[in-house]
């Protein structure tokens, strides 16, 4: 009869020492995540300034010429269209 109180005392103890290691685990989990957020948010912060500086330095270029290629014809088309009508005036 003793023997089973003592499993059972053991078992018993052996539960609450786990529950409470299991516990102490997963306060200092939401510890760690509510202390790492500042750093996860400046990661994320610098990947974004950098992914935006990589963007204008690739796609500014490509905006510059395709702008510059658009612009010529219009300037020409312009300039005759204002030709005509300094003609017909």
């Amino acid at each position: 009869m003793f023997e089973v109180l003592g499993i059972l005392t053991l078992l018993v103890f052996g539960v609450v020492v786990v529950g409470v290691i299991a516990l102490l685990a997963g306060i200092l989990k939401v510890v760690f995540k509510l202390a790492l957020v500042p750093l996860v948010l400046g990661f994320k912060a610098l990947v974004f300034v950098v992914g935006f500086a990589i963007a204008l330095v690739v796609i500014g270029p490509v905006v510059l010429t395709l702008g510059l290629v658009l612009l010529i014809p219009a300037l020409i088309l312009g300039g005759i269209i204002w030709a005509g009508v300094a003609i017909v005036t």
